[in-house]
């Protein structure tokens, strides 16, 4: 197949939504399940702020696939019916989680919408969260190594996430609990071998979570990640949750 002929993935174009609105419309009057016409407005927008993106199949240069929210907030995910199981919307998730990675977004999280998408989701590597409401949502935490450096002396560290009530119970039950071979360089900073990171969507009825840092058996930190002070020790934001690629003791 000449390149010209091959089928690829980018953002929408007008002629593309043209594209997309007219098979919604048919496979709505069909009553195609699995279709989101009801959010035409929602994937109009989307392509107006250039977060649409779209699988154009190379033989007729017309989209059959679109993919909005980019994993990292709910959105649609949805495959033209004739061509869904073809692994279109593998390559739009492959696509999506590789531009997650190059923005620095690892935390995704998405709605499993309709429900019968679950299996897909799971077989991306989602996993399904239990929400009181009953709606289906799903997460995935992308890893990320990351160079210690060659100077320095090895830290025994151990870094917690509890909920809110972490902050004035000391024996508040952690949410997740990681102890990185991490090392204290000449700089003074403690470089950690992996990126720790902290999903919020993953636990429904988190609040302010507070995170704690321990270095060689002592707590340098333990208070509300969203704090100033967690900020100075080495605790970042993302969009859904916080993250720690190194140590700043003060």
């Amino acid at each position: 197949m000449s390149p010209a002929n091959r089928s690829s993935i980018r953002r929408s174009r007008p002629a593309d939504l043209d594209a997309i609105h007219r098979w919604l419309v048919e496979e709505d009057a069909r009553g195609v399940h699995g279709n989101f016409l009801c959010n035409w407005s929602v994937i109009k927008a989307a392509h107006g702020e250039g977060d649409l993106l779209v699988y154009v199949e190379g033989k007729t240069g017309l989209p059959v696939a679109f993919q909005l929210g980019g994993l990292i907030r709910p959105g649609i995910l949805q495959v033209r019916q004739g061509l869904r199981g073809t692994g279109i919307g593998r390559k739009l998730v492959q696509r999506c989680i590789s531009m997650a990675t190059k923005r620095d977004e690892l935390l995704l999280y998405i709605e499993c919408k309709p429900s019968t998408s679950i299996p897909f989701w799971k077989h991306m590597g989602f996993t399904l969260i239990e929400r009181a409401d009953g709606k289906n949502y799903a997460y995935r935490v992308i890893d990320k190594p990351l160079q210690l450096p060659e100077q320095g002396v090895p830290v025994a560290m151990v870094i917690r996430f509890f909920p809110e009530s972490g902050k004035w119970e000391p024996e508040a039950k952690p949410y997740s609990v990681f102890s990185p071979l991490a090392r204290l360089a000449p700089d003074g900073s403690i470089y950690l071998p992996y990126r720790v990171q902290f999903h919020e969507e993953a636990f429904p009825n988190v609040r302010d979570v507070v995170v704690e840092i321990e270095v060689n058996g002592t707590c340098i930190f333990r208070d509300k990640a969203k704090y100033d002070g967690a900020q100075r020790v080495g605790v970042k934001r993302c969009t859904n949750g916080y993250y720690i690629d190194m140590v700043h003791p003060t």
